[in-house]
């Protein structure tokens, strides 16, 4: 994290370098098992990734950070915003990648599963 601050520092939050520092301490964050900390991470980071000038339009790494916050709302119990960040993020992979690209298989299977638990 201090090495994203540094960077941002020197270069500017939007900095492709200063992302993805705090992208990997993001992911750092997850992996250690600190979900709210990695939940606000990803939160912070995901306009930037959404930006086209930012992201030079590609949308895959916001795909992911969106898809990251979902499974981190559900390791959190928030079940319906889980649900309704996933279902949006279904409805943006499908029209961009195409129904059958393996993002969105794995978002409607996570969603059948969370269906599964709701219901």
């Amino acid at each position: 994290r201090r090495l994203a601050d540094e960077r941002a520092a020197e270069a500017g939050q939007a900095d492709p370098q200063s992302l993805r520092h705090r992208y990997d301490a993001a992911q750092c964050l997850e992996q250690l098992g600190d979900p709210a900390a990695a939940l606000a991470e990803y939160r912070a980071l995901l306009p930037y990734y959404e930006n086209r000038y930012v992201a030079a339009g590609d949308p895959q790494q916001a795909h992911d950070v969106r898809r990251r916050i979902g499974h981190l709302l559900l390791a959190l119990g928030d079940r319906p915003a889980a649900h309704d960040t996933l279902v949006r993020l279904l409805h943006d992979v499908e029209r961009v990648q195409g129904p059958g690209h393996p993002l969105a298989a794995d978002i409607r299977r996570t969603l059948q599963w969370l269906g599964q638990v709701r219901g």
